[in-house]
């Protein structure tokens, strides 16, 4: 071997051992940076003003738009893995005396915290055109709970491979997805259809696209929602909402436990007007 192939594999090797020892910390900094990144998204008051009158439909809708299914009663670990780390759904008795209503409609529709950074997995892109209806009666209903103690861990914390997913794009900041509406004051309800479509998109939107599959990260994929509610008539329909069970008596894993937990609540108006909705928007399109 020659004086310069030896002295070349000396300089690769010194190269490789300052990119491993500068890595970490650039991994780190680069995410913490991303972490730490803020949205300048204006606070918008509510027209509707929360109630305690309200709480009784708040805890409902709770259910519903999948607040309860996420957050728990007190705070719940959506996610963790060795050296990833912990993915927390907080404690919502506890965080939402940090916030202010304005705050708090900010944080639902847009995905931005209290601070201006942006918060992880929250389906702020479907409930962005929540109504003010809606949103001051979840609101109403949480200003009324009493605060329970954090359940464990209590906070997200992130492992070096948690961050590299995150500089790769794999971690769903949700303020980057979502597409402003502008939110009206009551729920779209002239139509079965109406009321229809602004459930999917609350509802189904972050688990389901409407015509093609859907992605969902950490190896699921889920089928079109138009696709899959037209193969139901409506008492199956009725009966997946309300049981988590499918056509031909199946559990359908992850849908059957959103149907049991969060589904199960919805009024038999609100069912009836996804099937209507899902259904009709077939006919249209082939106008």
């Amino acid at each position: 071997m020659s004086i310069n192939i030896i002295k070349t594999l000396k300089w690769v090797s010194l190269g490789l051992g300052i990119v491993i020892v500068l890595m970490p910390p650039t991994i780190y900094l680069a995410s913490a940076l991303k972490l730490g990144k803020t949205y300048d998204v204006a606070l918008t008051p509510l027209r509707v003003a929360p109630s305690p009158a309200l709480a009784p439909e708040g805890e409902r809708l709770a259910n519903v738009f999948g607040c309860l299914g996420c957050h728990h009663a007190n705070g719940n670990v959506l996610f963790e893995g060795p050296g990833v780390g912990h993915l927390v759904a907080p404690n919502l008795t506890r965080k939402i005396r940090d916030y202010s209503d304005e705050e708090f409609v900010r944080l639902v529709r847009y995905g931005v915290k209290r601070d201006g950074t942006g918060i992880i997995a929250m389906p702020s892109a479907g409930l962005n055109a929540l109504s003010d209806d809606d949103l001051a009666a979840i609101l109403s209903w949480l200003r009324t709970q009493p605060q329970l103690k954090d359940a464990q861990p209590a906070v997200t914390s992130w492992g070096p491979f948690g961050r590299i997913a995150m500089l790769l794009g794999a971690v769903p900041f949700s303020a980057e997805k979502v597409v402003p509406q502008i939110a009206s004051l009551h729920r779209p309800m002239a139509t079965p259809a109406e009321q229809g479509a602004y459930l999917v998109q609350a509802i189904c939107s972050d688990c389901h696209n409407l015509d093609t599959e859907h992605d969902n990260g950490w190896g699921i994929v889920t089928p079109p929602v138009r696709m899959m509610v037209q193969a139901y008539p409506l008492p199956d329909f009725r009966r997946l909402m309300r049981t988590g069970v499918a056509l031909g008596d199946r559990d359908v894993n992850l849908m059957s436990t959103i149907a049991r937990s969060d589904l199960s609540h919805m009024r038999d108006d609100e069912i009836d007007a996804i099937h209507a909705y899902l259904n009709e928007s077939e006919s249209q399109d082939a106008e």
